[in-house]
């Protein structure tokens, strides 16, 4: 669409359409202020809204009730009542009074306008009242906005937009550098009579606006947060689509889609104009792009939908009557779908309260019709793939009665007499969505071994690619966040560089407002993060930690966590708290599950420390080595953490824990290799001092090596005989010890049990390092990966 008329409007034009229920209250207008405020000041912006809640409804019944006068009264007065109370507790009074006046002389207009039989204006009184209201809040926080009725410009001839006349008109309402606040719903036909367009007509109005600004992009701001493959309400597994293909968008307006109206799309057609949905509640959220033909992004295919029609019945006409289906659709303001040719004969679906209309209209233009008068509920299934078959589906119908089938390339419908329950709409929405299942992933901390984890992520992203997405939704440190949908893994230093700062209950809202599946990756640490995992197993998260302190919290706070993971079914991998990547953990799990009992855990525990005492010769002071292992990455951020042998304690609590015993930190006995009062201030401090530490540690180094011996940390955990004893020292251990042959960074894990006892079993490998710790992490996130996997392809009647 093309029009022919020069205009001085922004190419770089923004319109944003609120509808009722974005409207229905003094806070949604306030939201919604909040949402305009946010707004690229640099680009014109117009605002198309509808009525307040459910205002359009009660003016109905006020019409209805015309005759009624104590009825109409009584309702009129309600209206005023519930309308003047959302402008008093939106405004400043100064305002509110003015806008309250200018209600009260709209609503007392309305007797004389039902005599008149102008019900039009009648029905336009709410949209004018939130373009008015909209308006003064926006100057009364300090922006230039202006309230415009459409119907000053837009005009419509035999229900076709006249857009010479419409620009014209329009261009005399403009005024620069102001908010333009559009109601939307109402125009005036081509001899000046008010007319509406229909039900949901607002967004009709705002997509005619966006053509007629040349906008940009034009924004549907609505109570969800995208277009989905079903409703959501009835299909719990109903997937929030990104973007949606413009063929796809009109044959979901075409079907009646709640969200997509059948006469939205088209002024906007083969423009430039950018359509996006998005939820006024969830404003945070990128929402659905309509993509237009030729400007789809790479990778975005055609998506699934299943929708349903309520109430609808079938005409039939001879196939060479020049009326087609969506000049009737547009006679009617209804969806009205051509379902195929059968014979010589036409076959249309529309709602059944049109049928007499479209009947009596069709009989004016000399066209024969045959009505079946049978109601119909239809279930329609727009195909992601024009080559996907319907086989199991019809077998899974087969029991509810299906009255008629007609399917093409792109979809099929079935016609029954009666609603599907919704459990069977799920079986089917799960048979042919099949919905590649996405994962969003927020990860906390963008150190060492947090940079290594996200390169890792973008081979895993390729790797799982097939099966599902893994969407990186956040990333943030102690200073900054950027909590984003999809956020480009190659690129997330810059992202996060120019995040903001961020608070818990800011993340926590984010997290909850991610949809499922979900989990949260720390590999911070930190306690007080850890102290936040409750709330956010409760937003609906998974967790994988690194971060030892969530499971050597105090007992009573653990337990907060445990008892959350089991009050929401949600999971809490922590396999890198103890042993970086070596599966010590899952090990210890699959014993215990398998019916064995351990009866002791022992070994190195610390890399850190295993590299410095397996490099530490005495041809150097041990600070040196220390220094050394701090610039390779080997340590805590503060390498005290190791030395005072804390960090092996923790890894020995994390340990107890997950054999089910009830521990605290100060129960494990604790031997450091760092002498005491050097765990005192900050690093600097130490450093001054560190040859108390040399010196200590060559005495005994010293001592050792001349009893043929090597110097070893030892952890060891102990369940025998119904007594837990649990220890962390220093250690001689002789040369043919099991401990003393490993590589500088090993870890040992020996494991005795019933089943393993005269011969341990023993897990050695790397037990520190940014590497091996992402891996051990990404092994985690693959755990996870792999239960979505199996529970997308698992048949329905299963999950």
């Amino acid at each position: 669409m093309q029009i022919e008329v020069k205009q001085q409007f922004s190419p770089a034009a923004q319109v944003h359409k609120f509808g009722g229920s974005s409207l229905a209250s003094a806070q949604r207008f306030a939201a919604v202020a909040d949402i305009l405020q946010q707004q690229n000041p640099q680009q014109a912006l117009w605002v198309v809204v509808s009525a307040p809640g459910d205002t359009t409804d009660a003016l109905l019944a006020i019409i209805a009730a015309a005759e009624n006068i104590a009825v109409r009264d009584a309702a009129l007065n309600a209206l005023q009542v519930q309308l003047t109370a959302i402008v008093q507790q939106t405004l400043a009074a100064e305002a509110a009074a003015i806008v309250s006046g200018q209600l009260r002389q709209w609503l007392a207009a309305v007797p004389d306008a039902l005599v008149q039989q102008q019900l039009n204006d009648v029905l336009a009184i709410g949209e004018r009242l939130s373009a008015l209201l909209l308006s003064e809040l926006l100057k009364q926080r300090g922006l230039n906005a202006v309230a415009v009725d459409a119907r000053d410009f837009l005009r419509l001839k035999q229900h076709q937009p006249d857009w010479t006349a419409s620009a014209a008109l329009l261009a005399e309402q403009t005024q620069p550098d102001c908010i333009h606040v559009v109601t939307g719903y109402i125009a005036r036909d081509d001899k000046g009579h008010s007319i509406t367009l229909g039900r949901n007509g607002s967004d009709y109005s705002a997509t005619l606006l966006g053509a007629l600004v040349q906008a940009a992009e034009v924004t549907i701001w609505t109570d969800v947060k995208a277009i989905y493959s079903a409703d959501p309400r009835k299909v719990a597994s109903a997937v929030p689509y990104s973007q949606v293909s413009w063929q796809q968008a009109c044959q979901l307006a075409q079907l009646g889609n709640p969200v997509l109206h059948a006469r939205t799309l088209a002024p906007l057609t083969g423009t430039n104009t950018v359509l996006q949905v998005r939820s006024s509640y969830e404003p945070a959220q990128g929402g659905c792009c309509v993509v237009q033909p030729g400007l789809t992004e790479p990778g975005a295919a055609q998506q699934g939908f299943i929708t349903e029609l309520n109430d609808v019945t079938l005409l039939t006409l001879h196939q060479d009557t020049a009326i087609t289906a969506a000049r009737l659709a547009l006679e009617l303001q209804q969806p009205v779908i051509e379902l195929s040719q059968q014979g010589d004969n036409l076959c249309w679906l529309l709602p059944a309260a049109c049928a007499e209309q479209a009947l009596a209209w069709l009989a004016e233009l000399n066209v024969h019709a045959v009505w079946d008068t049978q109601r119909y509920y239809a279930v329609a299934w727009l195909k992601a793939d024009q080559t996907q078959q319907a086989a199991v589906a019809d077998q899974l119908l087969q029991q509810h009665a299906v009255l008629h089938r007609y399917e093409n390339a792109r979809q099929l419908i079935w016609l029954l007499g009666a609603p599907l329950p919704v459990a069977v709409l799920q079986q089917l929405h799960q048979q042919l969505i099949l919905p590649t299942p996405a994962l969003q992933l927020v990860v906390a901390g963008a150190g060492n071994v947090g940079a290594e984890f996200l390169s890792m992520l973008v081979t895993q992203q390729q790797r799982f690619a097939a099966k599902l997405k893994l969407n990186l939704a956040a990333v943030l440190n102690s200073r900054r966040a950027v909590l984003a949908d999809n956020i480009a893994v190659t690129d997330w230093q810059t992202a996060l560089a120019a995040g903001d700062s961020w608070h818990a209950e800011q993340l926590t809202a984010y997290l909850q407002a991610l949809p499922a599946p979900k989990v949260l990756v720390d590999i911070t640490p930190s306690s007080d993060f850890a102290r936040l995992y409750p709330a956010f197993i409760a937003a609906g998260c998974d967790i994988i930690s690194a971060n030892k302190q969530g499971v050597t919290l105090p007992g009573a706070e653990y337990q907060q966590i445990m008892q959350a993971l089991v009050q929401h079914q949600r999971q809490w991998l922590s396999n890198t708290t103890c042993g970086a990547g070596i599966p010590v953990q899952r090990t210890l799990q699959e014993l215990l599950s398998a019916g064995d009992q351990i009866a002791e855990v022992s070994g190195i525990f610390s890399g850190t420390l295993s590299w410095l005492l397996c490099q530490y010769d005495g041809s150097k002071p041990f600070s040196d080595f220390v220094l050394d292992a701090q610039q390779a990455g080997l340590t805590e951020p503060d390498p005290r953490d190791d030395l005072s042998g804390k960090d092996v304690q923790r890894k020995l609590l994390v340990l107890a824990r997950e054999l089910g015993v009830t521990l605290e930190l100060d129960d494990i006995k604790l031997q450091p290799l760092l002498p005491e009062g050097l765990e005192q201030g900050s690093w600097q401090d130490f450093w001054a001092q560190r040859d108390i530490l040399d010196t200590e540690l060559a005495a005994v180094f010293a001592a050792t090596k001349a009893q043929g011996g090597v110097l070893r940390y030892v952890a060891v955990l102990s369940l025998q005989h119904g007594k837990v004893r649990a220890s962390v020292s220093l250690q001689q251990v002789s040369q043919d010890h099991a401990l003393a042959a490993i590589a500088p960074c090993d870890n040992v894990f020996v494991i005795r049990s019933g089943w393993y006892n005269a011969n341990p079993l023993v897990l050695k490998g790397p037990g520190a390092g940014r590497v091996v710790t992402a891996g051990g992490l990404h092994a985690d996130l693959a755990v996870l990966i792999n239960q979505l996997i199996g529970k997308a392809a698992m048949p329905a009647s299963l999950t």
